[in-house]
Order: C-alpha cells, then structure tokens, then sequence
C-alpha cells in the first residue's frame, strides 16, 4: 500500500514536470505584474524595523492540535528534516534548542543525530539539484517517500518542521498534510524570484512558512500563506563564532582580495576562470596585492588547485576553513551569488556579486523569468542596488566586473558609500535570534513553556 502511494506521487510530480513549461509559457505574458508584486514587498519592507509574530504563528499552528489532542503523559513527536548541509546546520541548531523538550525523528544526517534527533533517513549526504540530479538519485528520493509514508502510519509526528529544499520538500509537506499533520516550512522557498506561479501549489502544502528575509514575509501574505519573519540564521552564525580577531588583523595586515567561486563543483569551474582575469588585472596595477581562495569544504581543494594550475594562478593562495577571518579582514570580496555574498556583505566588506550562466538559454531565463530587479540579497534587504551585481553568459561579462573592482579597490569615496550601505543592511535584519524564535514557536504549539 506504501509503494502504491509512492508510486502516485511519482505519477503527480512526472504530470506536473511535464507542464512545467506550458506554465512558464502562460507566466511570460503575465510577468510584469509578477514583477509588480513582487517589488510591492520589496517597497513594503524597505526601512521597517523587522517584525516577528512568534504568536500569532504559534495561536495560527495550535488549531491542528485542538483537533488531534495527543494521549496524557505520551511525548509530543516532532518530525524535522533537512535536505543538504546548510538546512541541516539550521536543523540541528533548532534540535538542540528543544532538547529534551520533545521526542524527535528526522531525515538528514549526522549533525541531526548529534543534535539529538532519531534519524530515520540519511537525506542530507546525498543533496539534489536540478533536473538531472533529480533523475541521478530518482531511488534514493522514492525510499525517502516511502519512509515518510512509513513514519506518517505508524509514528505520526504531531508537528513536521521541514528545512529549506523546497524540490522535496513539497512533495513531503503536501502528504502530510492531506493526513491532517500541521506543516511548518523553515526558510521560505525563492518563489518571489523565480517562478511565482508556484505559489497555489505551496499554500496548498503547507500550513505556515518562516521567512529568513525582511520582504518575504509580505510577499508570502500577500498570496495568503501564513508567515512569519524569524531573522536570519547567519546571524546566529556569526553571534555563536565570531571570527577571531587576531586571525582578521592578520588578513587585514595586507590588502586582500577574496575569491568565493561558490560551493559545488560546477560553480567553482563556472565562476573560478574570470574572477581569476578580475584577479589578475587588479594585481597588474598593484602588484602586491594578495589573492586567496578560501573555502569551507576540502573535497573541493582539488578542483580549485587543478583551475589555479591551469590558469597560471600558482601565486594564488587556496586554504580550507573557516571563511569569517578572510571576509572580515578583506579589502574586497568577489563572491558568486548565494548565501555566501550575503554573509561577506553581513562583515561589512566592499563586495560583488557575480553569477556566470552557462548558457544562452540560461541568460534567457534570467531575463524573462526572474521576478525582482536583484539577486544580490544586501541588495533585495535594502530595496536598492548597495552592492554590484553581475549575472551575464559569456566573456564580456567580466570586464564590467572587473570595471568594479577597480572602482571599489582604489576609490575610497565609493569604498566608503557601500561601507555605510551595508551596515544599513545588517540593521535592517534585525538581531541575532531565528533559532531561538523558531523554538518559541514550536514550544507555544505544543503549550511547553520557555526556558528561563
């Protein structure tokens, strides 16, 4: 009876696929008021002090437990799941913050389980993306169908928190709730950027969204799906590790010019090339400058070592770790876009955002597609352009970035401008706080009271 259920999801998401394009072929004649939309809640939320509504979330939740009261005595059940690592950092900073509070199972990985969460399926070891990783890994996303149809059956959980990852996500939140279990989504899907058509389906999946961005929450009303504004966790982030002062000096000491290609193997080989050019023409009119390519992961030192040889770049330096000193002790940094511009804008240091498409196709879509006028999120937090932001196909792209650079490395008037801009940005955010703030709302559906 599972695998049959399992199989007509399969048979949804394949339909729904397929007209995939006939959807995005009736969005285009209607994208400019999409995009009016969309910068409504961009206007709405530039300069407002942040809001959260913990309660009013937590009243919103707590109707579906009126309906389903558990057993006296029986531990509440709450079911978590991430699906790639930086969900599940989030994941299992949420777990630790309601430990011993709650009876958890979870789909992720070891971080969960650390945190104290009973793992039921390793998820977040094996990240999907796009269609052709969809394709890859087609089993291993049935048997993680079938083991949540399983837990929903025979352990249902009174509460599903489902991080990020939206492609499975989705899918999961939408079973449970046709089972009648409350769904709370952390870390709203991008759905304001990149096909807002897909909004229904979401307010049909799940029952309330946390938004880890200012706007989202207006945007996400504004279609009728209950959300709250949380903060960001990369606040958190640096709140618990701030990065070592003696480390950020030591950066600083030389002037630093930061290379961030991006985390997956693709976008370093996309990405890593030009801002090598940007590199090397910065270093022709100060020759010396130092370059450094950090990175967070090991298994991606092969790949940057092999692109640095082969494009002559042996006096670039690579080092694994820690990104927070080299960020905060940078003269610039030239980031692909992604969390990691936002957490090099959050150290208050002169950035630009770069994203290499890699295809005409691509750039197509980026024009026609997207719903907001930046993808740079220093730049969607303050409703205006703080930062350069360059998504391009091609060559050509990288001389404007490198026109940039130039502008932002030796003009101090423009250095100073951003500096001022980006701490309005790091204000607008708000203060540190979303794990915290995603507990309370777990604690008042379940009536827990707060820890002192």
């Amino acid at each position: 009876m599972i695998w049959l259920d399992v199989l007509l999801t399969l048979l949804r998401e394949l339909v729904r696929a397929a007209t995939v394009p006939f959807r995005l072929l009736g969005y285009l004649p209607f994208r400019h008021h999409w995009r009016r939309r969309a910068e409504r809640a961009l206007t709405a939320a530039a300069g407002a002090a942040p809001e959260v509504v913990e309660q009013s979330l937590a009243d919103f939740l707590a109707q579906h437990r009126a309906r389903r009261p558990r057993p006296r005595g029986e531990r509440p059940h709450l079911f978590v799941s991430a699906g790639e690592a930086s969900g599940e950092a989030h994941a299992a900073r949420l777990v630790k913050a309601l430990a011993g509070e709650l009876r958890v199972s979870a789909f992720g990985g070891q971080q969960l389980a650390d945190a104290g969460a009973t793992l039921r399926f390793s998820l977040s070891d094996h990240a999907v993306m796009g269609v052709v990783g969809v394709l890859k890994q087609l089993p291993l996303l049935l048997r993680a169908v079938a083991g949540f149809l399983r837990l929903l059956r025979f352990d249902r959980p009174d509460l599903i928190v489902l991080v990020d990852y939206p492609g499975l996500h989705v899918v999961l939140a939408k079973l449970a709730r046709r089972r009648g279990i409350p769904v709370l989504h952390y870390v709203a899907p991008q759905y304001w950027a990149w096909g807002p058509w897909r909004m229904r389906r979401y307010r049909r999946a799940v029952d309330a969204t946390l938004t880890i961005l200012p706007f989202e929450t207006t945007f996400f009303r504004d279609f009728h799906v209950a959300a709250a504004y949380i903060g960001h966790p990369l606040l958190d982030e640096l709140a618990a590790a701030p990065p070592d002062p003696a480390a950020v000096a030591a950066v600083a000491a030389r002037r630093t010019l930061v290379l961030l290609p991006g985390s997956r193997r693709a976008e370093i080989d996309g990405n890593l090339p030009g801002m090598l050019r940007v590199a090397a023409a910065l270093r022709a009119r100060e020759p010396s400058l130092r370059i450094v390519v950090p990175h967070k992961n090991l298994r991606r030192s092969d790949t940057i070592r092999q692109l640095l040889r082969q494009h002559g770049a042996d006096d670039v330096e690579h080092v694994v770790g820690p990104l927070s000193p080299w960020l905060a002790g940078a003269r610039l940094v030239l980031v692909k876009s992604g969390t990691g511009s936002l957490e090099a804008c959050l150290h208050e240091t002169p950035t630009i955002v770069v994203y290499q498409l890699r295809s005409w196709l691509a750039s197509l879509g980026y024009h026609n597609i997207l719903s907001v006028p930046w993808i740079a999120a220093a730049n969607l937090i303050a409703g205006r352009r703080v930062v350069p932001e360059h998504c391009f196909h091609g060559e050509a792209g990288w001389a404007r970035v490198t026109a940039d650079a130039e502008r932002l490395w030796f003009a101090d008037a423009d250095r100073a401008a951003m500096l001022h801009d980006l701490a309005e940005v790091r204000r607008r955010l708000g203060a540190p706080g979303a794990t915290a703030r995603t507990a309370r709302i777990v604690r008042r559906f379940f009536d827990l009271p707060d820890p002192a």
